[in-house]
Formats: C-alpha cells, sequence, structure tokens
C-alpha cells in the first residue's frame, strides 16, 4: 500500500498520510502518555501494557470513522477509558481481584519489619490511594485533570459528558478528597 495518497481537491494536489502511518504516528505521538492512563485505571501494569495494544488496534480499525469533531489525542483516550471500564467489568478482572485481595490478606500474616510497615503505612496515606478511593466518576475526571492535564472541553469530549459537569465533578471530588484527607490537599 502507498504510504501518502494524492488526490486533487478545489484544484489543488492535496496528500493523505495513508492509516498504516497514521496509526504509526499516533502511536509514537500517544503511547506512553495512554499507557499511564490505563494504569492509573486498572493499576495493573501488564494490564495496561496489554489494553494499550488493544487501544491501537482498536483505533486503527476505526480510523475510517474518525470524524475531527475532536482531536485524535481525545478520540484515543477515549478509547482507552472504555477500554478500561470494559476491563474492570470483566469477569476476569473481579477474578484477579479477589485473588490478589486474598493473598494480601495471608501475606499480612507473615511478619514484616517496622520499615516495611512504616513504608506501607505511608503508601496508604498518599494522595493516590485518597484519588483511587474515590468513586470512579471522580476519580476519572481528577486523573484526566490533574495528571493528562486535558482540559474541561477534552475531558467532557472523552466521557460524552458537558464540560461543566465536567468542572462540578472536579470541584465535589476535590471536596471529598478533602474529607478523606482531613481536610489538607497538597499544593493546594
Amino acid at each position: 500500500m502507498d504510504e501518502v495518497i494524492q488526490h486533487e481537491k478545489g484544484g489543488v494536489m492535496q496528500m493523505e498520510i495513508s492509516e498504516e502511518r497514521l496509526i504509526e504516528s499516533l502511536i509514537d505521538e500517544y503511547e506512553v502518555q495512554v499507557t499511564k492512563l490505563v494504569y492509573l485505571y486498572v493499576k495493573d501494569w501488564p494490564a495496561a501494557q496489554d489494553i494499550t495494544q488493544e487501544v491501537f488496534i482498536k483505533a486503527f480499525h476505526a480510523l475510517h470513522q474518525f470524524n475531527h469533531k475532536s482531536s485524535y489525542k481525545t478520540w484515543i483516550y477515549r478509547i482507552a477509558i472504555n477500554l478500561c471500564k470494559d476491563y474492570k467489568r470483566s469477569a476476569y478482572f473481579r477474578k484477579n481481584t479477589i485473588v490478589n485481595t486474598f493473598h494480601t490478606i495471608l501475606k499480612k500474616g507473615t511478619s514484616i519489619t517496622p520499615e516495611q510497615e512504616l513504608i506501607t503505612n505511608e503508601d496508604n496515606d498518599s494522595v493516590a490511594s485518597h484519588v483511587y478511593s474515590l468513586p470512579l466518576k471522580y476519580r476519572e475526571v481528577i486523573l484526566l485533570y490533574y495528571y493528562e492535564e486535558l482540559t474541561t472541553g477534552e475531558i467532557g469530549d472523552m466521557l460524552g459528558i458537558n464540560p461543566s459537569t465536567v468542572r462540578t465533578r472536579l470541584d465535589r471530588g476535590r471536596e471529598k478528597l478533602k474529607k478523606t484527607m482531613g481536610g489538607r490537599i497538597p499544593n493546594e
């Protein structure tokens, strides 16, 4: 297949990048960001890598459906978020979550050094653990806004909600964080 397709539009010769070339450039540009985003949702690095691959495969197959109403970034992020939600609803995820919880409970019975206990306590008290404890609708807007640095408009496009709803969820999410963290939010 040709890498570049030429066609005439309005008497001017224009060039289109082939779908293969376009998806390669999208992978180069967004793979790391998408993997991090997916990891924030699923909290499992191997699963995040697998889902990221799935994101770009799905994007490749749906390139002809892309309508240019949003940027490629928001379109790819939307695919990623939807695949994360599908993954978290899957029987595989639910089974692994139960197994991992069971293993964690069993490990607590073993002796832990004071240093390990301190590190565990600090980890449990981190901002990230508080963000992860939020309901999904607040957690996802906070992650996308603060960690991915997307605008409320971009987040709204991705999630299919109004930007004012995004701002409301951000405000409510921050309030819930304040409560769970005892009124202290770093860098506020």
